[in-house]
């Protein structure tokens, strides 16, 4: 076998397992997006946390590519070990960064899916960058994209975030969990579910 045939055999098996540097920051996720009679079967999620478990309802029909993004990252075991890495008392906590820090992520970013839905208490939204640092003529973020893989629960209604964040799930179950986290508490697992019905 020839050696571009043995590096091409190598790089493909490496971007298989996930193996290769980080995917370009505005890169496209590195999955397929499962078809809408399959992505609406993820219906549901629990995070288990440090402080307990939170029972999730994801929203397939809302923010597809989110929830395919969820349930491919919590197969893959990427929030094991993670932590909670914001936490601003009445308003939100944020995790899903690997790097604790806040900038980090899985190298790649999401395409927003903003819906009518409203920022409550238990809403489940995705993490971005802002628009701008302060100067519009020096956009940021121009395209409102999702990280890849942050997220926060929000812990009161923010309706400022409204159609500017994307929401694909909420707390139905734990909200005593929910109150009790702080900066600094680890996220144990994420399990993402298929309900056959798809109800």
């Amino acid at each position: 076998m020839s050696n571009f045939k043995l590096l091409s055999a190598f790089v493909l098996i490496s971007f298989w397992l996930g193996w290769l540097l980080p995917y370009p920051a505005h890169g496209n996720p590195p999955f397929e997006i499962p078809q809408r009679r399959e992505v609406v079967k993820i219906r549901s999620a629990i995070i288990e946390t440090s402080q307990g478990k939170l029972f999730v309802e994801l929203y397939p029909e809302d923010a597809p590519v989110h929830v395919s993004n969820f349930k491919y990252l919590a197969d893959k075991g990427f929030y094991s070990g993670t932590t909670f890495h914001l936490y601003r008392p009445g308003y939100l906590i944020q995790g899903g960064d690997p790097k604790g820090t806040g900038l980090g992520g899985p190298g790649y970013t999401l395409s927003p899916e903003f819906s009518r839905r409203n920022h409550v208490l238990g809403t489940l939204g995705m993490a971005r960058k802002p628009d701008t640092h302060g100067d519009p003529k020096e956009p940021v973020n121009p395209q409102r994209r999702s990280d890849g893989s942050q997220f926060h629960i929000l812990l009161g209604d923010a309706p400022h975030l409204d159609g500017n964040y994307t929401i694909f799930g909420r707390i139905v179950g734990g909200i005593e969990v929910l109150q009790r986290l702080r900066e600094g508490d680890q996220i144990g697992k994420v399990t993402v579910f298929i309900r056959e019905d798809g109800r």
